[in-house]
């Protein structure tokens, strides 16, 4: 009992130590806990034995499969799928085949496995998996139709990789089982995995939909019904309760239904917590010794299943234009292994060890975790370099920023960045207030902006700046975290009215707030609406004179000006220092009109002038009308027309 205790607890801590680390430094939560597990593990400072659990592991393995695989299914969209339907589903199909045989080659050819093991192997590595996938997307800059390519391949992949190896090992232990014989299992895992699949998710429908239960409750019932549709399923035909979990996590997702953020949530921190203790008992299990004699030829098949293999599969699987060249790319480099991989790898060799293949069961194991370790490094790597050498992080086209919360100022906001060509989205749940963009080319989504499914429909991408303008501080803060964990967003910005006095300190490890200080954005909203406030884009002083008046004109009028944010190189920063932004060339601030003359006394004229006002458009007018009528008079000039005042001065590019 105690080295079960000792096991079970030094996984936990353990595995959300690597979780720490990794969110810190921005890793894949693989690496670390490959590495804490074999340091860990018995083959290393032996701080746990994964043998004291027993078959008990194959059961944690097994029910954190389905969890995983249900979560991932979750996060499928059904309009994203069929945005790539093409691609995907080449990539699940001559894709797959190309990486199981390629990568059969390859370790038969350099390793020296018996073909049976090779091809074992090959169809263990054809998963890539969610798990690897969707950390590593939150820290890349790339194509949402790539993304989106990635995160499908590696959800629906991995019950194909699963039943494959299923497939082969049977074929391994029935001494070449014939084709009719596994065409019979293959449907009969395929039949028996859909329909309770299919019944599980129908079941978890209508418990979301009735609101008979509490929401933890809820929770709890539908991983029930989970574990319920895994276990029936692995009764009835073995490996179809890996089917099973997609399934059921797909119906749910693409029944559409409102409120799942809650079993979202529910389910992403079940699965962090089985990756974290699975992968630190698996990987602490492994031979050392058997990965080191691997050597170089294991080197070798890892390095042409990244450079030769995938490139291929992708390349084929993708002819002509329907993907751009620097896409397939990204797709080609891109092909981590993650815990299904490793589960499969670790039940398969348990499988072998019981025939008599101890020897293959080794090598197996060993070159499937040499695959993860490897391919999830490079990955992260290739997450690091490949955008920018692509051009994405410099792109004019990808400069989009998504505004939470429509009002005056966040409309005078949106519109001051469409008038420099950015892309504007606005998200808001009164549809009505949403109309007046449609007149200055800025989409506006009529939605909850607690939901991630809203900011998907607003193009949110890990580049995308996204500002929280509600007049609720809570509301604000609430959707900068589920930008920062759903979309990787590292700053999102926030207004908020009621600063806490330890913001300054969070703010630089996560958030960033407007202007950074406190706003009252109903009263400047209120403002703006009433023409007594305006935004206006500036110089930013060079001279110490200039920026020391500015300063003082802001520390002097807090109530009637405030900078909101500068700009550098084209685009927005909001990391101040001394109420003014670093490094910035132009400030864009909002002040009251009577403020203007006082602030033109310290900078030479606005950058970004505001469109004319109602009023002042009436003045102009008069103006003219005036100078008419003195053309008419004797000795006066010719008379002449003159050109119409446009409706919408805003809507026109400043003069």
């Amino acid at each position: 009992m105690h080295a079960i205790l000792q096991t079970v607890v030094a996984a936990v801590v353990l595995g959300m130590v690597a979780q720490v680390v990794a969110h810190r430094f921005k890793l894949p939560a693989i690496l670390p806990l490959l590495l804490l597990g074999m340091l860990c593990g018995p083959f290393g400072l032996g701080l746990f034995e994964p043998s004291s659990l027993g078959h008990g592991l194959e059961v944690v393995l097994h029910l954190g499969v389905a969890v995983i695989l249900f979560e991932g299914g979750l996060l499928l969209d059904l309009h994203q799928l069929r945005q790539v339907g093409g691609p995907l589903r080449n990539l699940l199909t001559l894709g797959t085949a190309v990486t199981g045989v390629g990568s059969a080659a390859l370790a038969h050819y350099c390793v020296g496995v018996s073909w049976p093991t090779a091809s074992l192997f090959g169809a263990i590595v054809t998963v890539t998996g969610p798990t690897v996938i969707a950390p590593l997307l939150r820290h890349m800059v790339a194509p949402k139709k790539t993304r989106t390519i990635l995160l499908s391949e590696g959800l629906m992949i991995d019950p194909i990789g699963a039943v494959l190896a299923y497939l082969v090992l049977q074929w391994i232990e029935r001494a070449g089982m014939g084709w009719r014989p596994m065409a019979v299992e293959l449907l009969e895992l395929c039949v028996t995995g859909s329909i309770l699949g299919l019944v599980g998710g129908f079941i978890a429908m209508e418990a979301i939909r009735r609101r008979a239960l509490g929401e933890e409750l809820r929770n709890l019932v539908i991983l029930a019904v989970l574990f319920g549709a895994f276990f029936w399923a692995e009764e009835q035909a073995p490996t179809s309760g890996i089917l099973a979990a997609v399934v059921m996590g797909l119906v749910v997702s693409f029944a559409q239904l409102p409120d799942l953020s809650p079993l979202k949530a529910f389910k992403g921190q079940l699965t962090v917590l089985f990756i974290s203790v699975l992968f630190i008992l698996l990987s602490g299990k492994l031979d050392l010794e058997a990965v080191g004699r691997l050597g170089g030829p294991g080197i070798m098949v890892v390095a042409g299943m990244i450079l030769l293999v995938r490139p291929l599969s992708v390349f084929l699987s993708m002819p002509g234009k329907s993907v751009d060249f620097k896409e397939k790319l990204i797709l080609a480099l891109t092909a981590p292994r993650g815990i299904v991989a490793a589960a499969v790898a670790s039940l398969s060799a348990i499988e072998l060890s019981q025939h008599g293949r101890a020897d293959d069961a080794v090598a197996l194991e060993g070159l499937v975790y040499l695959v993860i370790l490897v391919t999830c490094t490079w990955a992260t790597l290739m997450a690091k370099i490949l955008p920018g050498r692509l051009g994405y992080l410099d792109d004019p086209s990808r400069r989009k920023v998504v505004l939470v919360g429509m009002n005056h100022l966040s409309f005078e906001i949106g519109k001051l960045f469409r008038r420099r060509s950015w892309t504007v989205s606005v998200i808001d749940g009164v549809r009505e207030k949403l109309k007046p963009l449609r007149d200055h080319a800025i989409v506006g989504v009529a939605d909850d902006a607690r939901d991630a499914v809203s900011y998907d429909k607003a193009g949110v991408e890990r580049d995308t700046i996204v500002i929280a303008l509600t007049t609720n501080d809570e509301l604000n803060l609430l959707t900068a975290e589920l930008l920062r964990d759903e979309f990787g967003i590292e700053h999102p910005v926030v207004t908020l009215q009621r600063p806490s006095s330890e913001l300054g300190h969070v703010r630089h490890a996560w958030v960033d707030v407007l202007g950074n200080r406190e706003i009252d954005l109903p009263r400047w909203a209120g403002l703006v609406r009433n023409e007594k406030a305006m935004l206006r884009t500036v110089s930013m002083p060079e001279l110490g004179a200039e920026r020391q008046a500015l300063q003082g004109l802001i520390a002097d009028n807090p109530r009637d000006l405030a900078v909101l944010f500068g700009w550098k190189a084209g685009k927005p920063t909001f990391d101040f220092e001394d109420n003014l932004p670093v490094d910035a060339q132009e400030l864009t601030l909002v002040l009251q009109k009577h403020l203007l003359d006082e602030l033109e006394a310290v900078l030479k004229p606005t950058v970004e002038p505001q469109a004319e006002t109602e009023e002042d458009a009436q003045t102009s007018k008069l103006t003219a009308i005036a100078a008419e009528a003195l053309k008419t008079l004797p000795g006066g000039e010719e008379e002449t027309e003159t050109e119409a005042e446009p409706e919408d001065p805003a809507s026109e590019e400043p003069k």
